[in-house]
């Protein structure tokens, strides 16, 4: 199968240019700043400004010559890709190497009907970057490029129309976010904790810009009008950062969708940036339950699948959220109509007895220290200190109460807990390694802890569960080191 050679969208030239002058922006600023303090007497008063104007030409005129300079084709069972500014480069992609196309469009996509192209292949997993990248070309060619390397790879024809793919667009959604799980979603979540950090980390970049001392009088003089006023503007500044957190969670998953098509899970999500990733099934590693304390109480879950490709579909993560909010009555029949083959139950053997004290004391041990330094600097007040002991061994107790695992045929599942309670759901076939460790301490209580790793992004993702019976843990290791 042969095609001509495209160019991406002119749009590309754009957006390479507002990429690029992104990183400027700092080194631009300081030059501002320079070129404004004093009288402008001549010439070389204005070298700053000129400076900042010859690169901006510079750059828009390099991503010109990169949009003229990048052509794509498929031929002879490949993508073949030409690039380079002053050395021009070729990339050939073997089509059977592609596992999928992922979308996304961005602000600048939206009104020319654009989309960026990311091509995922079997062997990019352990990359963050993708196999090669199609910056701006419009939708009717992705889907066309598309449907040539679903062909291309089934070894169709193009007179071969009832088994080509019907399109993405045709299919109805096996799952979907309205609106009540959004808001769950975001009242749930983080959200409010990484607004303000964001706010502090922009306000500490202005160290020298902003009057900070001048602001200090200010407060001071606000504080002395009176505690209530005080706590009530720190209240309605984190309903405010509350409400941030809820319009992000809309627009980076509003209209989310799950698809099926042709053994992929086509995922598509986002407002303002839409994007379309496709997830080939048989590249799915595990499936993990993730529980906040907060969503635990109200009944919903995430769900997370552990990818063989993880960190390129989802930046800076080594898993994909499949569900990203859910009730968890919901779960099985859901991962029964994707993963048939898988055992969802809730009903796992836990921990021994003997187990508990050391969950508690583990978790204890952190404040025993600082609780016992503030009782001999400050007694007797300093003994308010330990009422730090007991939500720590709070936790620790759930922690012992959500520890546990089941063996279902050639499928293991482990529940484990830090904050979150995980729920792993894996193969035997796809544990990667099981590693057992058994200390002095535990050897003399009887039990062990085990380890399990599966492939996920560049490192692998482990579910650990400590103070098991030692007899289960070699339970574990004997199942798995028999293959069948």
């Amino acid at each position: 199968m042969m095609s001509e050679y495209k160019r991406l969208h002119p749009i590309s030239a754009v957006a390479s240019f507002i990429k690029q002058l992104k990183d400027l922006i700092v080194p631009f600023v300081f030059l501002f700043v320079i070129n404004n303090q004093g009288e402008k007497n001549g010439f070389w008063d204005y070298l700053p400004l000129l400076s900042m104007a010859a690169v901006l030409v510079f750059v828009l005129a390099f991503g010109i010559i990169k949009w003229l300079r990048f052509t794509y084709r498929l031929e002879e069972g490949e993508l073949r890709i030409e690039y380079g500014l002053f050395v021009k480069k070729k990339r050939y992609i073997p089509i059977d190497r592609i596992q999928s196309l992922n979308f996304s469009e961005g602000i600048l996509h939206r009104p020319f009907g654009l989309v960026k192209v990311k091509v995922e292949t079997a062997g990019s997993s352990n990359s963050r970057e993708s196999e090669a990248e199609l910056t701006a070309i419009s939708k009717e060619e992705a889907l066309e490029l598309e449907k040539m390397i679903y062909v291309e790879k089934k070894g169709l024809t193009v007179a071969d129309d009832s088994q080509q793919p019907s399109g993405i667009q045709d299919e109805e959604p096996f799952f979907a976010l309205d609106s009540k799980d959004i808001w769950v979603l975001a009242a749930t979540s983080g959200g409010v904790g990484v607004i303000i950090s964001g706010v502090a980390l922009f306000l500490s970049q202005f160290n020298e810009l902003i009057p900070y001392k001048a602001v200090y009088e200010e407060v001071a003089v606000f504080v002395k009008s009176g505690v209530f006023i005080v706590a009530l503007t720190a209240f309605l500044g984190l309903i405010f950062a509350w409400f941030l957190s809820i319009v992000w969670t809309f627009i980076i998953y509003g209209d989310f969708k799950i698809k099926i098509v042709d053994d992929h899970i086509v995922m598509t999500r986002g407002l303002l940036e839409k994007k379309q990733v496709t997830v080939p099934l048989n590249r799915v590693q595990g499936i993990r339950v993730v529980e906040n304390p907060v969503r635990q109480l109200i009944g919903y879950c995430t769900v997370h699948i552990e990818n063989a490709g993880g960190s390129v579909l989802e930046k800076d993560s080594t898993s994909i959220k499949l569900f990203p909010i859910v009730k968890k009555e919901r779960v099985p029949g859901l991962l029964k109509g994707l993963f048939p083959e898988y055992i969802i139950q809730e009903d796992f053997k836990g921990l021994p007895v003997r187990s508990m004290r050391r969950y508690v004391f583990r978790q204890s041990v952190w404040v025993l220290v600082p609780t016992a330094a503030a009782c001999y600097f400050f007694w007797p007040y300093g003994l308010w200190a330990a009422i730090l002991i007991l939500p720590f061994g709070v936790l620790g107790y759930y922690q012992y109460r959500a520890g546990g695992f089941r063996i279902d045929g050639g499928q293991l599942s482990l529940r484990y807990r830090g904050v979150l309670k995980n729920t792993m759901y894996v193969k035997k076939n796809r544990i990667q390694s099981l590693d057992t460790k058994e200390s002095w301490f535990q050897s003399r209580k009887g039990l062990g802890s085990l380890t399990t790793t599966v492939k996920s992004g560049e490192t692998g993702y482990a579910s650990p569960v400590r103070d098991l019976d030692k007899d289960d843990v070699q339970r574990i290791a004997s199942w798995f080191s028999h293959r069948v």
